[in-house]
């Protein structure tokens, strides 16, 4: 009988540090690394996907949570919207394609110096996440953002800047002030670049092209 009696205590002792009750931290402000590829959405000859040398994120944001009590005492679901998100990337590359002189529409290969290109994007984020909740203030959180932005690119003196629609999926270990966390973006974004002309038409014009990103972050966030 004492044996049953320890039995039943032992697993109501794990079972009351296993599972938790203490909700998660609403707000967050996330500092990060950024890794992503940058691509014409259809890609011609000549062009190339580039890789980003370096990057860095900012966003700030609050989740919204839908329950006040975790369900099977330890889920908890919400709304996150990051009213501030903010990605900057760069890249560079060493050899470009070119048009030969007296061969329109056969392509060369040549090296040139390097060629850096800027990119910022302004946006926000917004979709659910599900937080599952520990005893001592540990949680793991994963979510699922539509990201709204507008896009900002600066190469070689030239400017373009459009709209784009991307997608982030991510994962975050917290305890109690502190997260971790890791992220996947993908999308789209339309610019408008100006093309020089003058040699072969007298003038210039503008052309709508699609730039396909695919590219990850890995964060730190202090939760309030």
């Amino acid at each position: 009988m004492k044996r049953i009696v320890y039995l039943i205590i032992s697993i109501g002792f794990v079972y009351s540090n296993l599972y938790g009750q203490i909700r998660p931290r609403a707000s967050y402000f996330n500092i990060g690394y950024v890794s992503e590829k940058l691509k014409p959405e259809v890609l011609l000859d000549g062009e190339v996907a580039l890789k980003s040398k370096f990057g860095a994120s900012l966003s700030k944001g609050r989740t919204y949570f839908l329950n006040d009590k975790p369900v099977a005492k330890m889920l908890y679901f919400g709304l996150d919207w990051s009213f501030i998100d903010l990605n900057y990337a760069s890249f560079k590359f060493d050899d470009v394609y070119h048009s030969p002189e007296g061969s329109p529409g056969e392509l060369d290969y040549e090296d040139m110096d390097a060629i850096g290109i800027h990119k910022l994007e302004l946006g926000m984020q917004f979709g659910p996440s599900v937080h599952l909740s520990f005893k001592g203030g540990f949680s793991l959180s994963t979510y699922i953002r539509y990201s709204p932005v507008y896009s900002m690119l600066y190469e070689d003196s030239d400017f373009s800047g459009g709209f784009g629609n991307f997608g982030t999926a991510g994962i975050a270990a917290n305890y109690s002030a502190f997260a971790l966390g890791f992220e996947n973006r993908w999308g789209t974004a339309k610019h408008n670049f100006y093309l020089d002309t003058e040699e072969l038409e007298g003038g210039g014009e503008t052309e709508k092209q699609k730039l396909k990103l695919n590219g990850t972050r890995v964060f730190f966030s202090l939760k309030f």
